[in-house]
């Protein structure tokens, strides 16, 4: 099995758009493809992909760590709401235990090394899930991971659901294990790289793109796997498109291909359709479809 990560330095380039293409052209080649949305802050790939509503399973998952206050053993000192780096800590009345903001706590443990009655403990917390569907037409299997609002861990949630992704992909016996990565350069990115054996980096040619790409690049290259480019909007600014690929020789980067401006893809994300099911025939589509096929050659599966 190969496990292949689409990512970007930033958000806005159509990262989501390429993987849900790339997704049902590799169903096209009868190759077994289990998808794995790693987008835990804003997954989406399921929409595009027209997961199925009935079978559907959701999985709370414990994900982080938060303080919890014993009153019972609390002397109601304030020691913990002076110490909390995160200000995740009130006494509003002195006479009663202090409160424990849970957005705020980071599960650091501080509070609980300096409590001089060991009246704070650490416990894990259900802070995200991991959803698992079907894509609706071809019948692959889809796993979403998803943090909850204003919690923190989602670099542990990755790890969380691609450990579920490569479980599902061994019993499907799947050929790809393609994931939806975090736009950006954080944790959630890292643990989404963190094992793969290729990595797609889509961009735009704008500066700012150009500069998440370098990032991007930079820490892909700390991992034992093959990197390729797409250039996505490829004809919206020329001298920025060269420079980009002036960073992909020398970094090495394989150049999958180009994808020029196409007035069909917003309106196939409007339909929740990937482009190359939507307007098969669109420019758009017709670049994918030879990305497609350059990256199977490099993972040599033609």
């Amino acid at each position: 099995m190969k496990e292949v990560v689409v990512v970007s330095g930033k958000g806005g380039v159509g990262k989501t758009s390429v993987a849900a293409a790339l997704a049902i052209l590799f169903r096209e080649k009868n190759l077994n493809l289990v998808a794995l949305d790693a987008d835990v802050d804003a997954p989406n790939l399921a929409l595009l992909l027209s997961a199925k509503d009935d079978g559907r399973v959701e999985d709370e998952i414990e994900v982080s760590e938060k303080a919890f206050i014993l009153a019972d053993r609390c002397t109601h000192c304030g020691q913990c709401v002076v110490s909390c780096s995160e200000n995740a800590i009130m006494q509003p009345d002195l006479a009663e235990p202090p409160i424990i903001i849970p957005y705020l706590c980071e599960g650091c443990g501080k509070c609980a090394i300096l409590c001089p009655e060991e009246a704070i403990e650490i416990r894990a917390v259900r802070g995200g899930k991991v959803i698992s569907s079907q894509n609706n037409t071809d019948g692959f299997p889809i796993i979403t991971g998803q943090i909850a609002i204003g919690e923190t861990g989602s670099g542990k949630i990755v790890t969380e659901i691609k450990k579920r992704g490569r479980e599902e992909a061994q019993k499907v016996n799947a050929d790809i294990l393609l994931v939806d990565g975090a736009p950006g350069t954080g944790c959630p990115v890292i643990a989404a790289i963190t094992g793969a054996n290729y990595v797609i980096i889509v961009t735009e040619p704008t500066p700012s793109a150009m500069k998440a790409f370098e990032r991007i690049t930079y820490i892909a290259q700390h991992f034992p796997l093959g990197i390729g480019l797409v250039i996505n909007k490829s004809d919206i600014h020329e001298p920025s498109k060269v420079q980009i690929l002036e960073i992909a020789r020398k970094n090495n980067v394989e150049v999958l291909g180009e994808i020029p401006l196409d007035k069909n893809v917003p309106y196939s994300i409007g339909q929740a359709e990937p482009i190359v099911t939507y307007a098969p025939e669109s420019p758009a589509a017709v670049s994918l479809k030879l990305i497609a096929e350059r990256l199977l050659q490099s993972l040599r599966f033609s």
